[in-house]
Order: structure tokens, then sequence, then C-alpha cells
């Protein structure tokens, strides 16, 4: 499930799963497209880039610049804490706590996917006179700290983190008004836990002529950030965003993400130059060690102030809490028998940092999650399979929902990675983008890469995978590329016919022992006057519109939901399998066709595809199907093949390598 979450050892580069584009019958050439955020379409994967930091971590980014989102990682692959510095819309640093702590060469730490390729390079077109940063520990002596400091009469002048060694830091600078957070971290290298001191001070000024001295104290960040909650819950997560507004209206930010640790702060008034904004952004905490019954935790936000406030004492309100159920399924397989939870915030214009918090699986997890403050939304994931600790991590799968974790006052269940694992165009009830949609010439077909058995599942992939896609129109193929999961076609004929995809993915090198490869076979009617039932909401985002205003149809695609009869590791037990199979279409918001299912069938190979079996299909109401078949030998793992038609003419053939485990 970065949600979107994000965690594990050693998370390679991603698989980029996008939507490639090609014009008439011509095959595309040009690399997948990147989604570039998580309220953009999202047809199907974004990219997701690493970059190797200067100290050994990773940092992972989904989408690009400032509403991207984050995840850092240490070698052994948790997930650690770290601040985001976004000093101006063109420059990004991320740098873990460990390295706060001892500070060196900072500005290493600037991350090229968040950062822009044409950014203008701070130049000193003034003249520069020297500022001195004295810091000083709980102790009163000098100690290491990290200062981040930012011109509030205009930020393009000067913003970069300043590492303070020994008590001291000097930085030659224009002449003006300045504003710091200095942090000082004492970070705990063996359970990679910070305590926090910072320091905010929102006018500061450098004169000519001489040093100027910024003296930051320790000792003055006395607020500790505490949470009451309905029940006892023990801190594990907090994302404290400061924003300083120069006099231009040019904003730099600074998110600072703990994993549990105590954080203080120092008080401070509002800002005399420019304007200043704090907010405790997120803050999450969990059950204690050894609670009887599910386990549980909390997720709330809070609102933005123009100063920090010396009481940093904050409630969760219970009476607005959406209360989630859910249930983490895993695989057979996975030893370790861990998975993680990934949660975040996320801004528009700041973006989304997560972290992650690692969890037994199989298991049942109560989520309390507190209402979004402002244009902010929740990122949450699971990932529900971690190799164990001496395999190192080939990959992860990071499932999550299309449409918001907070629904307001209610209750919801859901179960997560309930298999098989398969590629679908899924039904959604939220505002989304479409993923198989077309408007006059211009036909855009997609599949999500992985959906478990909630068809609005979202996943995102890091690691090894392979895929390829090829398209064909009426017995032509105008679409073959590898890696990618979907294409965009122009200057398509209007007349009637049918459009074939056929998409492979291989997950054989991720650690999972299920849904290891699938191969995914539609054939999709197309009319240049479809079914007014068909078009797309307007609150849903179609890529083949582009600047377009008349409305995108939903293609007929059809959607097939497994309910395999598995237990919480997607295992059988006895002498049957059974599967409920429900053969729709791709919908959003109930639009899109509502064909009759004509046919399915079910078949089993126990010799991977080499021999296959026909299961007992029996109808169950319109659109779902009962197949029953005999299991095999314990312990072994079945491929199944699906197949389906419609009314329409519509047709898909599914296979899934591995597709459960008998018991």
């Amino acid at each position: 499930m970065l949600a979107r979450t994000r965690r594990v050892p050693t998370l390679a580069a991603a698989l980029a799963l996008g939507l490639a584009t090609a014009a008439g019958a011509a095959a595309a050439t040009a690399p997948p497209t990147t989604a570039t955020g998580p309220t953009s379409p999202n047809p199907t994967l974004a990219a997701i880039q690493s970059t190797l930091l200067p100290n050994g971590d990773r940092v992972l980014v989904s989408g690009s610049g400032p509403a991207a989102t984050v995840v850092v990682q240490s070698p052994d692959g948790r997930t650690v804490p770290a601040v985001r510095y976004a000093p101006d819309p063109h420059h990004t640093y991320v740098i873990p706590d460990s390295v706060l702590a001892h500070p060196a060469q900072l500005t290493q730490y600037q991350i090229p996917a968040l950062s822009s390729a044409a950014a203008p390079a701070a130049t000193p077109h003034y003249p520069l006179d020297i500022l001195q940063v004295n810091a000083l520990g709980l102790d009163g002596k000098p100690t290491d700290a990290s200062t981040f400091l930012t011109n509030t009469d205009d930020v393009t002048k000067f913003n970069q983190p300043i590492p303070v060694a020994g008590g001291l830091g000097r930085v030659a600078v224009p002449v003006g008004h300045y504003s710091a957070v200095t942090i000082f971290a004492d970070y705990n290298t063996t359970t990679q836990i910070s305590t926090l001191h910072i320091v905010t001070q929102l006018d500061v000024t450098v004169a000519a002529g001489g040093v100027s001295t910024l003296n930051a104290d320790e000792r003055t960040a006395t607020a500790q950030t505490a949470m009451t909650t309905p029940k006892t819950a023990v801190a594990d997560f907090s994302d404290q965003n400061f924003s300083r507004t120069d006099a231009n209206g040019v904003s730099a930010t600074l998110g600072v993400l703990d994993n549990g640790g105590p954080i203080f702060l120092s008080p401070t008034g509002a800002a005399q130059v420019g304007k200043f904004t704090f907010q405790l952004q997120a803050w999450g905490g969990e059950s204690p060690a050894g609670t009887k019954g599910d386990p549980y935790r909390y997720d709330a936000m809070f609102p933005v102030t123009d100063h920090v406030d010396a009481n940093q004492t904050y409630a969760v309100d219970g009476s607005k809490l959406t209360t989630m159920h859910n249930a983490v399924d895993t695989d057979a397989g996975e030893s370790a028998r861990q998975g993680e939870f990934m949660m975040g915030a996320y801004s528009p214009e700041t973006g989304g940092f997560q972290i992650g918090h690692v969890i037994p699986v199989p298991e049942h997890l109560t989520t309390y999650i507190g209402q979004p403050v402002g244009d902010q939304s929740w990122l949450g994931d699971f990932i529900t399979s971690l190799p164990g600790p001496t395999t190192g991590f080939p990959g992860a799968l990071l499932l999550g929902q299309d449409g918001p974790l907070y629904q307001g006052k209610t209750e919801v269940w859901r179960t997560w990675g309930h298999g098989p694992l398969t590629a679908q165009v899924g039904q959604y009830k939220d505002v989304t983008g479409c993923r198989a949609c077309a408007d006059g010439g211009t036909v855009d077909l997609s599949l999500n890469p992985v959906v478990d058995g909630n068809p609005d599942t979202d996943v995102q992939l890091f690691g090894p995978a392979t895929g390829h896609l090829s398209i064909y129109r009426d017995g032509s193929q105008v679409f073959s590329q590898d890696n990618t999961s979907g294409a965009e076609l122009t200057g398509q004929a209007q007349t009637a016919g049918k459009y074939r995809m056929v998409f492979d993915l291989d997950l054989s090198q991720f650690p999972i022992t299920q849904s290891t490869a699938t191969h995914t076979d539609v054939t999709v009617p197309y009319t240049p006057t479809p079914d007014p039932k068909w078009t797309l909401p307007s609150g849903d985002f179609c890529q083949a519109q582009g600047t377009g205003t008349t409305p995108c149809s939903v293609l007929p695609v059809i959607n097939l939901n497994y309910q395999l009869a598995t237990d919480a590791t997607n295992s059988t037990h006895g002498p049957l399998a059974a599967l409920l199979l429900t053969v729709g279409h791709q919908s959003y918001n109930a639009a899109g066709s509502n064909a009759a299912a004509t046919c399915a069938t079910v078949s089993v190979s126990y010799d991977k595809g080499a021999t296959w079996t026909p299961a007992s299909v029996i109808p169950a109401g319109q659109n779902h199907f009962v197949a029953l078949w005999k299991n095999g030998a314990k312990g072994s793992t079945p491929w199944l093949k699906v197949t389906a038609t419609d009314a329409l003419g519509g047709s898909i053939t599914q296979t899934v390598a591995n597709a459960y485990t008998i018991g």
C-alpha cells in the first residue's frame, strides 16, 4: 500500500506502471507518465522514485514537486523520522533525524525528485554579512544542532539548512530579516526513535557590517506535545509543520516527522515580518502493548495557528471519528508474519509525509481516524507481507482504498490483501480518474495491475516487477510496451469495433508465494454512440477529455471480483475449494455498463498451467457465479483460470499463478 502509509528491508526501484500514449495505430515508445499526487487521476500507478541519501538512508517519492508524497527508510527497511524542508517552490531537502543529531553537509540532502530542474540557483547578488549561530544544549553547553534559515524579506535571497557543529555555525547571508527553526535531535540508533527540541525564532535581523548572532538555546523548548484520547494510546507518530511566508507571499515550509519520541517546542508570538503558521498536522498513537482483544490506533489532525502556544496538549474528539475495522490478510509463505500500516497527512501545498508501523499479520486492527483540516487529507496503506530479517527486501505491495479514509462519524469494515490479487479496472463510489474511457477519437485503456477482493483497491508497487501491455483494434495491434498498464490512443476511427488489452504482470521477485504472476486478456466493445448511462460523472476525471468539455464515456470493460473461500493467510482447508465470482464492469458512482454476464468458467491447475481441470460453476443470481473444485496436495499453490462474457460481446480471460495455498 507511499499510500498512499509506506517500512521494510531495502526497497528497490519501483516499476513505473503509468499511462503511455499512442497516436492512431502507431506503437508508443514514450515512457509512462507519472501521476502528481493522490489528488490527481491515477489510472494505474504513479512512478516511485528512489534517492539514496549520503548517510545510507533512502527517500521514496511518489509524484514530483511540492505535492509529492515521501517515505524515508533506513538500510534495514524501517521507516525513520526525518524533516522535509521546502524553502521555496523549487528546492526541497529531506534529512533524517540521525543526520540532524550530528549535522554535516545538510545541503547534500536536496532531493532531485522534489526539486525543479529549472530552479533558479541562489546567487549572491546582494552584499553578504556573517550570521553566527550559537547553539546551547540542555546542559547549557555548546552542542550540535541544525538550523533552517529563511530570509523573510524575500525567500529567494537565502534559504537553506545550516549545520551547527559543536555549538557553532557561520554563514554569509544578505542583510535583512530572517526566520530560524533550530532542531536539537537526540537520536537512538537502536530504536531509531528521536527526542526533539525545536526552537523557533521568527524575527531575526542580520545587520550590515560585522557579525550578527543568533542564539538558539535548547532549554527554551519547554512545551511538550501531548495528547488525550478516548482510550489510552501511546504516541508513535507526529507531523509538526512550520510555514514562514515572506513579504512577497512566498512560503518556506518545514515538516518534522517523528515516530513516537518526545517533542518539545519553544513558544512564540506572531511574526512581525511576513506571516507564520504552525500546525500539528498529524498525530498518531497505538494501543498499549499487551492490550487484550483487537489492537487499535488513533490518527488525528489539528488546526493551524499563527504562533506556537505554550500549551501543546491536544485532545482527540471522539465524537467525530471514523471507526475502521481492518482485517489484514497475508501470504501463507510469509515466514516473518509481519506487515505494516503506513499513515500520514497530505496537503496539496506541502505534499505528503508518511511513516510506517509494523504489525503482526494476519491481524485485526481498528483505526480511529480524525476529521481532516482544511484541504488536507489522509494517506493510509497496508503492506500485508514483509520478508524475514535476513532475506533482504525485493519488493512490497502497498494496498490503499481509492476513496477517503475519513468518512464522518461512522463505522466501516474492510479486509486487506484477500486474494487472489489480479489486474482489474475497478468499481468506484468516490471521485477518481477513469481507467478506461473515450472522448470522441481519443481512447484511454488501462488496468489497475493489482487489486484484492475490494473493487476500489488502489495499489502501489515497490520492487522488481515486470509487465507488458499490448492493445489491439479489430485484430490489429495499435500499442505494445513493457512496464506499463495503460495507454492513450488518439485519432481512433469513429466506427463500431472492438479493443483488446493483453496485460502480463510478474511479481515473482516479490516476498510473496501467492498471486506471483497474472495474465489478463480483455475484449472491449467500442461504439461512437455510447449509452448515456455510461457518461462519466462530472466529479470524476477523464484523461481522454483533455481540455474538451464533452463528458467522457465509460468503456464497458469487464471487471472480475473474486471472493475465494480462504482464511486470513489466503489458504483453504479441506477437500473442496469454493469461489464466489462476480462478473461486472468498471463503474464510477454507478455510471458504466450494467450488461448481463452470459457465461463464466473456472479452471484449476496443479502443474503450473500445463493442464487444467474445469471447476463446477453454478449461477448464483445475476452476474454472480459459485465455482467448486477439489483441492490438491496440502502445501501446494494452485493456479486459477477464469473466463467470462457479457451480453455486449465483451470477454475476459484471466490466469493467476499460485492463486492460493492449500493448508
